[in-house]
């Protein structure tokens, strides 16, 4: 009662929403005022998810945290998402989402820039592409194409060899996205291995074409590499080139659902087999 206590203190506090539930059943363990402010009295996540992107970009993981964007109620959050085990010992799930507006706004990256600086924390990549959508409809700026790209593989290495090496390896993938795509381009770090490219004035097919240079040459690292290393990506583009389309979450859904839908299709070997890392999460 006493770790139920010090958590609610805890949680009261976060410039953040907190909210808590089973895993099993998604019935409410914990909220914070926060999350009762914004989600009401609800009593199973499944109310939370009702109106918004929460549980839909939560998607079918079970394992492991990861972080993603989600409009509630009109406002942009970034939502950090983690398995855990509650007091009790029952299996939960806890949602910590932060308003955009308290967010700091990293700017993409220009010529002089490392690409690494990118993963310096989460951005408001949705303000980015509003921005482009907006100048769309006003007519100030011409169709362009969008690419919601995952880095295969980041958890198994993560686990085999550290989180140095996991960035490491992002970092590789990084360094072919860069030597492939134009400096107009803008690249932006959505979190943890997702990155979200905006190609200004580039159709479809054009962007489809610098995905497959992308993946040929991580082609030829694997095969340089032989079995120390995987490199591989998933991918989901849309080109904006009809007033219907120039909406942020249907462009963001459509996106992240063809990039899942790549990442499901196409089979790429995994040389590490990581721990399952629900069962050693945090004990809260």
């Amino acid at each position: 009662m006493e770790q139920c206590d010090s958590l609610k203190e805890v949680a009261e506090n976060m410039p953040a929403f907190f909210c808590a539930a089973s895993a099993e059943s998604g019935r409410i363990l914990m909220l914070n005022k926060a999350a009762a402010d914004l989600f009401g009295d609800i009593e199973t996540i499944g109310e939370a998810g009702e109106g918004n992107t929460l549980l839909v970009s939560a998607g079918e993981k079970i394992e492991g945290r990861f972080e993603y964007n989600s409009n509630i109620r009109g406002q942009w959050y970034w939502i950090s998402h983690y398995p855990v085990t509650w007091i009790d010992g029952e299996m939960a799930e806890v949602f910590v989402g932060i308003d955009y507006r308290r967010l700091k706004n990293f700017y993409s990256l220009s010529e002089e820039e490392a690409f690494a600086e990118a993963l310096r924390g989460p951005i408001n990549a949705v303000d980015r592409l509003e921005k482009h959508v907006n100048g769309y409809k006003n007519g100030t700026l011409d169709s362009f194409s969008v690419c919601y790209l995952d880095v295969n593989g980041v958890n198994s290495v993560n686990s085999a060899f550290g989180e140095l090496e996991g960035d490491l390896y992002i970092n590789t993938v990084i360094e072919v996205i860069k030597s492939s795509i134009r400096k107009s381009d803008i690249f932006i770090h959505i979190g943890s291995d997702d990155f979200l490219m905006i190609f200004p004035k580039c159709s479809y097919a054009v962007v489809e074409n610098i995905l497959t240079t992308v993946v040929k040459k991580l082609d030829v690292l694997n095969l340089e590499n032989g079995q120390d290393s995987d490199y591989s990506v998933s991918y989901g583009i849309l080109e904006v080139n009809d007033k219907s389309l120039a909406d942020v979450d249907i462009i963001m859904s459509t996106i992240r659902q063809r990039m899942k839908t790549m990442k499901e299709e196409n089979v790429y070997s995994r040389f590490y087999n990581p721990p399952d890392k629900f069962t050693i999460s945090p004990v809260i």
